[in-house]
């Protein structure tokens, strides 16, 4: 007997080219078909469905109608409100599954396959509670991702006499699949690989978060990641033969030539001038606006300085090698540059805080063996990983990657006098960093000041509003 699994994972909204998936996966007619999680949230279409239209986002029909069977929750189906995840549960017409969040949701899912009973068991990283910024999981208790993985494949193994056992597991690997070498920090936010050695029971695993592309098969066991934003699925080919099963996982990449779901309220929206710049306000290369004040990286810091009223600035950016705001800015330049809806919050902190936050940052660059200034995970593995890194203004520092980590800021102002470790300053943060996700517990504060607005609103309300744009570098930021 033989037949096709497809599982999808990290989507994060990208209705357009899932538009050419969902062609793919529909002719391919899978007997069941997963989504691993992080399925609407993080795309340009989904703030606009999302927060600005507020109107079902058009991909669940889209889900709907291909037929998925099971999707299991993501860390960023937590980036809305209760209410939002429950009319997202209400709209789709397949059930979501978590079972390391009791009480919430169903644990695993059945299907039986040509008389095979086939059992998909969905986890989410534990790690999700961590980075709530909205109270969605301030009720929820998540289970160690690991221990209730472990825990359910016995159960439906001893319980649901089930003959293939599929573990779909929104995280990823803490080490390499091939040499067990580590490849992220072991802190429990990924756990795949203990997953896969200690876990017995298990005929497929799914998994997700890191956006790799991947399909292996170890000791007996297929292994997916089928990448992210809808560049690609995962395929399991399945065979079974006088009870024994064999697997040809592969990775499918989007076909583009295919025709791909329109939008044009959205596009027109998105292509709508909302103001100028009396020159380009724009970066060409990765490293520049993180090594050194720009005039990109100055209006950001004065937007938020202007809408919370604090002295200092916090900001973090995308991972674009080029960017920033051209002579004429549309709502899209803005969503490029500012693309997670995360809002303002003002803290207070000591400047102890500031420079052990600043010296964290500067810990994710090295300087390589060609003495060019590089990510310190290229250099030495492992290490803090480049979304750990903040821009800040309305101060005056130096950050010297010759000294040893932890001594690297070698100067630290505020109006031109050193900032001393018991003084105290109010700072603009966003939610997100406020949560004290990856050991930046400086930020986790009570707010004294919080905006209503997301940061891209108020981005686009501040362009509008003092166009055409005139931006002046205010403090000295330099890397060396």
């Amino acid at each position: 007997m033989k037949f096709t699994i497809i599982a999808t994972s990290d989507i994060h909204g990208h209705t357009e080219r899932f538009s050419q998936l969902a062609q793919m996966i529909s002719a391919r007619q899978p007997a069941l078909l997963i989504d691993n999680g992080d399925f609407l949230h993080g795309s340009h279409l989904s703030y606009y469905y999302d927060y600005i239209i507020q109107e079902q986002h058009p991909q669940i029909e889209l889900a709907n109608t291909l037929g998925y069977d099971v999707a299991v929750f993501g860390n960023h189906e937590f980036n809305y409100s209760p209410e939002k995840i429950q009319s997202i549960r209400n709209a789709t017409n397949f059930p979501w599954i978590a079972a390391n969040i009791p009480g919430f949701a169903e644990p695993y899912f059945i299907k039986e396959i040509n008389g095979l009973r086939v059992a998909v068991i969905g986890v989410v990283t534990h790690f999700t509670k961590n980075w709530d910024e909205c109270g969605s999981t301030k009720h929820l208790h998540f289970e160690n991702a690991f221990e209730s993985a472990k825990n359910t494949v016995k159960h439906v193994r001893e319980v649901e006499q089930v003959q293939m056992v599929i573990l779909s597991y929104h995280g990823g690997f803490e080490r390499d699949l091939h040499n067990g070498h580590l490849i992220d920090l072991e802190q429990g936010e990924n756990e795949g690989y203990r997953m896969l050695q200690e876990i017995e029971g298990i005929d497929l695993f799914i998994t997700g978060h890191q956006h790799l592309e991947m399909a292996t098969v170890q000791n007996g066991v297929a292994i997916v990641q089928p990448g992210a934003n809808a560049h690609c699925f995962a395929q399991i080919d399945v065979t079974v033969d006088n009870g024994t099963f064999s697997f040809e996982p592969s990775i499918v990449q989007v076909d583009s030539t295919l025709t791909m779901q329109s939008f044009p309220d959205f596009d027109a929206w998105k292509k709508q001038q909302i103001g100028t710049a009396g020159e380009a306000l724009t970066y060409t290369d990765f490293f520049t606006p993180r090594m050194k004040m720009t005039t990109y990286t100055q209006l950001l810091h004065d937007m938020q300085l202007h809408y919370t009223g604090a002295q200092i600035s916090v900001i973090e950016l995308p991972y674009h090698a080029k960017g920033g705001f051209p002579e004429k800015i549309t709502r899209e330049d803005v969503l490029h540059n500012l693309p997670r809806s995360t809002r303002l919050l003002v803290i207070r902190m000591t400047g102890a805080e500031i420079r052990r936050a600043i010296e964290q940052s500067a810990a994710v660059f090295a300087l390589n063996d060609l003495g060019e200034i590089d990510f310190s995970m290229n250099v030495y593995y492992p290490e803090p990983q480049p979304y750990i890194y903040d821009l800040w203004g309305g101060i005056d520092y130096i950050i010297d990657l010759c000294q040893q980590t932890g001594q690297r800021v070698t100067k630290l102002a505020f109006e031109g006098n050193p900032i001393q470790d018991n003084e105290i300053f109010e700072v603009a943060v966003n939610s997100y960093r406020a949560t004290g996700a990856h050991n930046m517990q400086m930020f986790k504060k009570p707010p004294i000041r919080k905006t209503d607005q997301f940061i891209p609103d108020l981005m686009m309300e501040y362009i509008e509003q003092n166009s055409p744009l005139t931006v002046h570098i205010k403090n000295d930021f330099q890397m060396k």
